[in-house]
Parts: structure tokens; C-alpha cells; sequence
């Protein structure tokens, strides 16, 4: 149980680092497009859903990664979140019957984080200079 909340609590920090990206940036979004990138997103994520309930999470995991790397879209945070509040809510059996840890959780989120700190801190004058 401690592990759950202390979980949950990392990835509302997530959140709220997503949330000071998205205060800090000057994002100007069309209508269409919006909608367009949503539709995406929600499609990526239950693919990713599909394959986490399959037992296939790294693949999974590494497919966001290759997404994010190639272009590291404010979008693709949300779709993050989500990935990850629904892994935190499986068993440490099952995550460990795959191949995966609670603590490879953690190390993803500063990954990601990561990444998108040297992708906007230079366009927003320093986000995530600590």
C-alpha cells in the first residue's frame, strides 16, 4: 500500500512538471489540430493499454520512448500520465510475471522528464533547471 501511494504521488509530481511545461510554453493550437492530436493519443493508448494488459509492458514502455525521443510533443505527457497510472495500478506479481518493477516506474518518469526539460528549457528560459 505505502508503494502504491508513493507511486501515485510520483506521478502527480510528473503531473504537475507536465503542467508547469505546458504554463511556460507558448502553445498556440488549432481547433482541428487539437482535436486531430487527441484522437491520436487516446488510439496510442489503448494500444499501449492492449499490450500492458497482454503482459507485454516493455514493449509497450519502449514504444512511448521511441515516440517520445523522435519527437518529444507536450502531447505525448498526458499520454505518459495515463500509461503510467494504469501500470501502477497492476500487482507486483504481475509486473514482476513481466518482466517488470515498480521501481522501473520511477526511473522512466525522470527519463521522460529528462528528455523534455532539454527540449523546452532553452524555449522557455530555463523549466526544469533545478
Amino acid at each position: 500500500m505505502f508503494k502504491n501511494d508513493f507511486l501515485m504521488r510520483e506521478i502527480e509530481n510528473f503531473s504537475k512538471f507536465v503542467i508547469k511545461l505546458f504554463r511556460q510554453e507558448n502553445i498556440e493550437f488549432e481547433t482541428d489540430q487539437e482535436h486531430q492530436n487527441s484522437i491520436e493519443e487516446d488510439l496510442l493508448f489503448y494500444r499501449f493499454q492492449e499490450m500492458v494488459y497482454a503482459g507485454k509492458i516493455n514493449e509497450a514502455e519502449n514504444a512511448l520512448f521511441e515516440l517520445i525521443e523522435k519527437e518529444p510533443k507536450l502531447g505525448y505527457l498526458q499520454l505518459t500520465e495515463k500509461f503510467y497510472s494504469e501500470v501502477v495500478k497492476m500487482s507486483d506479481e504481475y509486473l514482476q510475471r513481466h518482466h517488470y518493477s515498480r521501481e522501473e516506474i520511477f526511473e522512466s518518469l525522470d527519463q521522460i522528464e529528462q528528455i523534455y526539460e532539454e527540449k523546452y528549457s532553452d524555449s522557455a528560459n530555463g523549466i526544469g533547471k533545478k
